[in-house]
């Protein structure tokens, strides 16, 4: 199945499980990639047979705008959405990337959903 990857969209959220992490927005890195058809696409160049990245990159932001506390639900909630508006016929992989109040470079977590 071939594949459109979107690495490292950038969001602000307030996201962590102690109240005082998410009270000032941080930087979260979301990547996507789905799992669709593109011969079409790359047969006829014609993005009318393709898919938006900004279409999906926008509902990312939108979905940054509600608080949360766990990059798990983010993904979930990412997940859910593109399955939902734009139907990926093979499903959708789910990367959530944050710098958490540890001592360490990064956390993240990937879910793939059919």
């Amino acid at each position: 199945m071939d594949s459109i990857l979107l690495r490292n969209i950038r969001v602000q959220t307030s996201i962590g499980v102690p109240d005082d992490e998410r009270n000032t927005a941080q930087e979260i890195l979301v990547t996507v990639e789905m799992f669709l058809p593109l011969k079409q696409v790359a047969m006829s160049d014609d993005v009318s047979h393709g898919l938006d990245y900004a279409d999906v990159t926008d509902e990312v932001q939108i979905l940054a705008n509600t608080e949360r506390k766990t990059i798990e639900r983010f993904a979930e909630d990412i997940a859910a959405t593109i399955l939902k508006n734009f139907k990926p016929k093979g499903g959708v992989k789910v990367t959530v990337t944050k710098k958490p109040m540890l001592p360490l470079e990064s956390a993240s977590v990937t879910i793939v959903r059919p």
